[in-house]
């Protein structure tokens, strides 16, 4: 037992204005006590009695004091009954047996009920993690399908530079750009080739860039399907 302990049994003792023991003519006020390892408790009086030993306030300090850590003497003094202490110990022992039980139960059920909500929380980070992987799926999609047309955009350009001719005043009608398309067919052949020339540049320098993108999601998708394995994989 600790001093504050103590001093709270004391403090609660001095205010009810007396202790049954500490009336009593065997035992004096204040006393040597001689305990059977060889402590010696100076000046010490009863504080507390149990059925199966005293707590004793003494020069030092204070502590409780089994009647079976006494000499034959002090366990006559003090009113020792070992059937008293037996039933007493018995009782104690169960009581404590029985806070364990409640202990453990509840520390049981905390686990369950922190494994359920751990769960809980791990199936919520799967379910986003395949939202996201699904949106990055439809992204890595379309940027594909945007890379792919301009790809294609710049192959056609190419062909009809290919088809056009230096000396040839009209493009010929069998490319994309004759009859309405993004060329006509009317504006001489020079002006034709320069603008083809810059639609290829210009195009190469997107397809770069969305071929940069295409890249950059299949990072993020592939990073987004190790992070879900691990998850399922620690699921299990």
């Amino acid at each position: 037992m600790n001093n504050s302990a103590c001093f709270a049994i004391l403090a609660a003792v001095l205010f009810a204005g007396t202790t049954a023991f500490a009336a009593e003519k065997e035992a004096p006020r204040t006393q040597t006590v001689r305990l059977k390892d060889g402590r010696v408790l100076e000046d010490a009086y009863i504080l507390d009695k149990k059925p199966n030993g005293i707590t004793l306030a003494y020069k030092e300090g204070c502590m409780f004091i089994n009647f079976s850590d006494m000499p034959l003497e002090y366990q006559q003094k003090f009113g020792y009954d070992p059937i008293k202490s037996a039933r007493y110990e018995k009782k104690q022992n169960e009581q404590k047996k029985a806070l364990a039980r409640e202990q453990a139960e509840e520390k049981e059920k905390a686990k369950k009920r922190k494994s359920a909500e751990d769960k809980r929380y791990k199936d919520i980070r799967i379910s986003r993690q395949q939202q996201k992987i699904s949106r990055l799926e439809l992204e890595l999609a379309e940027a594909q399908k945007r890379l792919d047309a301009t790809e294609k955009t710049i192959k056609d350009d190419r062909g009809a530079l290919g088809m056009s001719s230096v000396d040839s005043d009209q493009v010929s009608v069998e490319s994309p750009w004759g009859y309405g398309g993004r060329i006509k067919s009317g504006e001489h052949n020079g002006a034709v080739r320069n603008k083809l020339l810059k639609e290829v540049d210009t195009l190469s320098r997107k397809r770069d860039n969305q071929a940069q993108d295409v890249m950059d999601l299949q990072l993020k998708l592939e990073a987004a399907q190790k992070t879900l394995d691990e998850l399922l994989k620690n699921g299990k």
